[in-house]
């Protein structure tokens, strides 16, 4: 049984999957993954080192190829485990349809595709989450702390904190669980799982704490962010109507399965508001952080609508819940289409490096700006093969000094910027401003042109 919505999972996502264009976040993933270890240790030591993990991973996937194809499916099989996990505890906490149903409902919803179609970690953690969730369930139905499944449950803990800090915010929605199930008597299990799972991840903790500046870009969450939520999961309002109102049903329609409730209630609501309420002081939140409370969402749907098709006579029983998950589908189809266009992404690097493609000649200068942040724009490789990076950065591929900069340009033609501004425009130091100051008040070179993609731009300086 949860092999159907796997493989519907594996159809859906793959289905368009090289359609988007590589964007900056995932330009770094690809990059950083494709390049020498000494590199990537070069890049992590400013610049990332809470994604360490997840670009270790991506290293053998890259050494088969850089194309969308290759290195978005790590993600897409991530998802397609995920749905199947969706079923495994459905199955366990009320019935098989309705672990049948929440997966496939996972299946068809745009959030999932949007993230299963990115080389990024936000669909492994979701797998991870529901592997944990799981875990837990097994332990908590034995009436003793079982100290082997909790030891396992801490190791699951710790990887998911490896790919993503913000993800133990599930750990929250775990510890209620706990206490609506089990009271205290699992209580020290649990922590002792959960300790285990901080220390190990302790190291990261330490290392994002000095690298603050990487998510100076989120500001604090509006009244409007639960709706907003709710409309990148299901892509449109009739959509997330269809997807509440088997919520509701599945919530409040079950009598007695204090188990289920247990588990799915807390896992959708504990994470999200915890997230919201520190963002108040400190912005943590975006969507994509807490993608692994949609399995928590498909799952209670699902079980909203085995309730539901329980009480139905004869063959409406199964009919209704076919024509549920079609209508699901079809409400969703717009946004499915929609994030699989190749301008779907917040940056299209195809696009820029099909201008580079055509445009510059063996030889060009290029002057990334700053020099750092090349990563996030260099995903397609090819591209930039062509063009000459040393002259104007130095070995290092550093900002040069401004005077070394300036004495550099004597002997360019032509000159290709490549800006990439860090979040806000606050840059490290003043010298990437200088250095393209310095460039577009030589009087020796014009701009011959210039594009934008997204937050990426490109411009092409020419000998006057």
């Amino acid at each position: 049984m949860p092999i159907v919505p796997a493989l519907v999972t594996l159809a859906v996502t793959v289905w368009g999957i090289g359609g988007p264009s590589y964007w900056r976040d995932e330009s770094v993933s690809v990059a950083a993954a494709h390049g020498s270890l000494a590199d990537l240790r070069l890049f992590l030591r400013d610049t990332d080192a809470v994604h360490a993990f997840y670009y270790l991973l991506l290293r053998p996937v890259t050494a088969l190829g850089t194309s969308e194809m290759i290195t978005r499916m790590p993600s897409v099989v991530a998802a397609a485990l995920a749905a199947a996990g969706i079923a495994v505890l459905g199955r366990r906490l009320y019935s098989a349809a309705a672990g049948l149903f929440g997966g496939l409902m996972y299946a068809v919803l745009p959030v999932v595709s949007r993230y299963a179609q990115e080389v990024r970690q936000y669909a492994l953690v979701s797998a991870g989450a529901v592997l944990a969730t799981y875990v837990l369930v097994r332990a908590l139905e034995r009436s003793r702390p079982p100290l082997v499944l909790y030891a396992a449950y801490g190791g699951v803990l710790a990887l998911l904190g490896w790919l993503h800090l913000y993800s133990l915010f599930l750990v929250a929605a775990h510890g209620v669980t706990v206490l609506m199930w089990r009271g205290r008597a699992h209580l020290l299990g649990w922590a002792c799982g959960v300790g285990a799972a901080v220390a190990l991840a302790a190291p990261l903790a330490l290392m994002a704490y000095g690298q603050q500046a990487q998510v100076a870009w989120l500001s604090p969450p509006g009244i409007s962010v639960p709706m907003d939520f709710g409309l990148e999961v299901a892509g449109t309002v009739p959509a997330l109507l269809l997807l509440l109102l088997l919520a509701v049903i599945g919530v409040a329609g079950p009598r007695g399965r204090i188990e289920y409730i247990a588990v799915v209630v807390p896992w959708l609501i504990v994470p999200f508001t915890l997230a919201v309420t520190i963002s108040r002081i400190q912005p943590v939140y975006h969507p994509r952080y807490l993608l692994h409370c949609v399995c928590a969402l498909a799952l209670v749907a699902g079980v909203g609508l085995a309730y539901l098709a329980e009480r139905l006579p004869g063959w409406t029983r199964t009919a209704v819940p076919i024509v549920a998950l079609a209508v699901l589908a079809v409400l969703s189809l717009p946004a499915q289409l929609a994030i699989r266009e190749p301008t779907a992404r917040p940056d299209n690097l195809r696009a820029l490096a099909t201008v580079l493609g055509g445009k510059a000649e063996p030889g060009d200068a290029v002057l990334y700006v700053p020099a750092y942040r090349r990563i996030f724009a260099t995903a397609y490789e090819d591209a930039f093969d062509r063009l000459d990076a040393e002259t104007l950065h130095g070995q290092g591929l550093t900002d040069l000094p401004t005077g070394d900069l300036r004495a550099a340009l004597a002997d360019e033609r032509r000159i290709w910027v490549v800006e990439i501004p860090p979040p806000g425009s606050e840059y490290r130091t003043p010298t990437p401003r200088r250095n393209l100051t310095a460039l577009r008040s030589d009087k020796r070179f014009s701009r011959a042109d210039s594009w934008d993609f997204g937050g990426v731009h490109l411009a092409l300086y020419v000998r006057t």
